[in-house]
């Protein structure tokens, strides 16, 4: 009971930390209005433009991380293993969600670079293929 007393507590200080963030952005958010208001009374200030995951990679890093991973390798790597090695390179901390997210992301990427030739499946025990830099 007392653990589950500490989580409450825990993420009810979480809250109280994000409400006083979020209040703080949406005054400077009206600063910035009042100020675009002066100069401009009729400016369209559109809509609002959505951040980025932390996960999301930019065109081609996934790729590059993959192609990385495998040019170190001295054995064939599975998904899961070049997927843990793309976490630590761009310091993600490894979820289960994470972890699977990122091996289903290096999976596509690595098929997409078997159709280009760039890479091999080397048949392995277990539950995941092997892959290697093509020859």
């Amino acid at each position: 009971m007392a653990g589950l007393i500490e989580k409450h507590r825990y993420i009810a200080g979480q809250i109280e930390a994000t409400r006083k963030t979020l209040n703080a952005l949406v005054f400077d958010l009206e600063a910035v209005e009042h100020t675009i208001r002066l100069f401009d009374p009729g400016a369209q200030l559109g809509r609002a433009k959505p951040l980025p995951a932390k996960e999301a990679a930019f065109k081609g890093e996934m790729r590059r991380h993959v192609l990385a991973a495998l040019r170190a390798a001295d054995q064939p790597l599975t998904s899961l293993e070049i997927a843990r090695q793309v976490l630590e390179v761009r310091k993600i901390s490894e979820g289960a969600v994470t972890v699977t997210m990122f091996r289903k992301r290096v999976g596509a990427c690595l098929f997409k670079l078997k159709v280009a030739g760039l890479v091999v499946e080397v048949p392995q025990t277990g539950e995941y293929k092997g892959w290697q830099l093509a020859t």
